[in-house]
């Protein structure tokens, strides 16, 4: 085939998949694509070596120019809908299952203060307008009911907060945990990752179809993350491009000639 030589504009739409690295091992599976608002390729940065003459007939002349590199070609990323795995990243979190499974807690110790949450044994507790009351008592022979008008239960967190004198001092707590799944994320580490990108994509004038690899990217997060700013929590990721030894390039596109799908 011979390679076109005429000019043309480019502009593309893409997704990625991606794969983790296991040492010097390729990706064997791939996670689901994810929405990249951000990729960018920065390639190497090189400066120029220059030979001035010195001669008299050409004093001050550039004889020669050589370029070197100076940086590595490096990929910034920032994205919005992912797989768990790449929130670890953005989060610098170990990722772990959360589960619990209902269990009644009978006559549980706690010591309330007026005015402040005090943390019981247990998080995820089944609310009291879902299920069995949570109940609070003295702890005496017999144990009397403390009226839930004088005390608040945090229900997620498994708190509780003593509003009236007679809730406050050494009480017992009776309460379900609820049965709960789901991800446990333990961030604020110093967290990295080597992965390959798989991309697919359109260029949207021609409409042909085009492949976009990018064989091994070392990553990290490389923004701050805030859970209170509101709207969709997007991850900004930062890292350099390494040619793996089965390729001769950090990266790949291919273009294709026909309208193949």
């Amino acid at each position: 085939m011979t390679l076109a030589v005429a000019s043309r504009a480019t502009y593309l739409r893409c997704e990625f998949k991606f794969g983790v690295w296991s040492g010097d091992v390729e990706p064997t599976s791939f996670y689901d694509p994810v929405n990249f608002t951000k990729l960018e390729i920065t390639s190497q940065t090189q400066e120029f070596e220059q030979l001035i003459s010195n001669m008299e007939s050409t004093y001050g002349q550039l004889l020669a120019s050589v370029a070197k590199p100076t940086e590595s070609a490096s990929l910034s990323a920032e994205a919005d809908y992912m797989p768990p795995y790449l929130m670890g990243l953005m989060l610098g979190a170990d990722i772990t299952e959360l589960s619990q499974t209902q269990l009644q807690v009978t006559d549980e110790p706690v010591t309330l203060a007026l005015g402040v949450w005090v943390p019981l044994a247990n998080k995820y507790l089944i609310p009291s307008a879902v299920a069995t009351p949570f109940v609070l008592e003295t702890d005496g022979d017999p144990d009397t009911e403390i009226a839930s008008t004088k005390y608040t239960v945090d229900y997620i967190n498994g708190l509780i907060k003593a509003t009236h004198s007679d809730a406050v001092g050494a009480k017992l707590a009776n309460y379900y945990k609820a049965t709960r799944t789901g991800e446990i994320y333990k961030g604020g580490q110093a967290k990295s990752a080597y992965l390959k990108l798989i991309g697919t994509g359109t260029e949207k004038l021609s409409q042909k179809r085009c492949r976009l690899q990018i064989h091994k990217v070392s990553l990290a997060a490389s923004a701050a993350f805030d859970p209170v700013a509101g709207g969709y929590v997007k991850g900004s990721f930062a890292g350099d491009l390494l040619t793996p030894s089965t390729e001769t390039s950090p990266w790949t596109y291919e273009y294709l000639s026909d309208l193949s799908a």
